[in-house]
């Protein structure tokens, strides 16, 4: 039994995160795209903040996904059949 993180999940995870930063940079690119001009100032405005925080919420999200990828992807790259380093420890 393993004792340290296990690679295929980590990789399993990353893959998944890379898919999700992939959606949502599409998202802010298409909730970008709807910005229209209604006439109305304050109909206007309110639009357009609404809009503005989907579209920085979408890239916390992908922003955020590409973080926890690059963290994974330590755990990912390693060999499995090598000991963890504390495992390499106990074994001295």
């Amino acid at each position: 039994m393993p004792l340290g993180p296990d690679p295929a999940r980590a990789r399993d995870a990353r893959s998944r995160l890379d898919a999700l930063r992939e959606v949502v940079e599409a998202a802010e690119d298409d909730v970008l795209a709807c910005l229209v001009v209604t006439g109305e100032p304050r109909a206007q405005r309110v639009l357009d903040d609404w809009l503005d925080q989907v579209a920085d919420t979408a890239r916390a999200l992908g922003e955020t996904a590409t973080e926890l990828s690059l963290l994974l992807g330590r755990v990912a790259d390693t060999d499995a059949s090598r000991p963890a380093p504390r495992d390499a420890e106990r074994a001295r």
